[in-house]
């Protein structure tokens, strides 16, 4: 879906979202059980996906999906969804979602962004979307690719491309090292926390809840045990 009241210089995020039986197998805890992560995955990518669209500079969000109900709620928000044609991994996800992004949006600045970030705010991702945009470059500079590194410095949670300018993304392991070592460049913005709070364990959960997480995501936690937030 295209949003009409986005800004000329916009951006896609593309968000990609594994088969929910198979999502967050890390959030393993006493209380968590497989179908509860299913739900958490689909709240946290349902959330992040509301509160991106709320951002004045995204234009749309492509979000790559085999599940069936992720395509429906994510659809019901406003994204739109598509098939992860590539089967590949995530990074074939990322770059499938980035070249339908620009079939549908032209040549507009793609974002690849982890479904995980439950606590994202709007106005963090303006902030760091209007710093990496193109029309922010110097005339004598090339705009060039940015990323956020995790809470951890260690994997990646957000990948910025410029219109013009490749995705080729690098997720996965310790992804900040290698969108580094691909010429990629760290966002230098302080006061993002919310677009560093990947959810991968218990512990990435408590971190996000501190930070305000979005209602789905906290409805089941309110619904939950205490053990996963403090």
């Amino acid at each position: 879906m295209i949003r009409p009241d986005a800004p000329p210089a916009g951006w896609c995020l593309v968000v990609p979202v594994k088969p929910l039986d198979r999502a967050k197998s890390r959030l393993a805890a006493p209380d968590i059980d497989p179908a509860l992560r299913a739900r958490l995955a689909l709240a946290f990518a349902a959330d992040m996906v509301e509160a991106a669209l709320s951002a004045k500079y995204v234009t749309g969000i492509v979000a790559v999906t085999d599940d069936a109900l992720a395509a429906e709620v994510l659809g019901g928000i406003g994204a739109t969804t598509v098939p992860d044609i590539p089967d590949a991994g995530l990074n074939a996800a990322f770059a499938h979602g980035a070249r339908i992004a620009r079939e549908i949006h032209g040549d507009i600045g793609v974002a690849a962004v982890a479904a995980d970030l439950p606590a994202l705010r709007a106005e963090e991702l303006d902030a760091v979307l209007e710093a990496v945009s193109e029309h922010r470059a110097s005339r004598t500079s090339r705009p060039s690719r940015k990323f956020i590194p995790d809470a951890h410095d260690v994997g990646t949670t957000m990948l910025f491309a410029p219109a013009g300018i490749e995705l080729d993304p690098r997720f996965g392991g310790p992804s900040r090292r290698a969108h580094l070592d691909s010429g990629a460049e760290p966002v230098g913005l302080r006061h993002i926390a919310s677009l560093r709070r990947d959810v991968d364990t218990p512990e990435d959960l408590a971190a996000a809840a501190l930070l305000g997480v979005g209602p789905r995501t906290a409805a089941l936690l309110a619904a939950g045990s205490g053990t996963v937030v403090p």
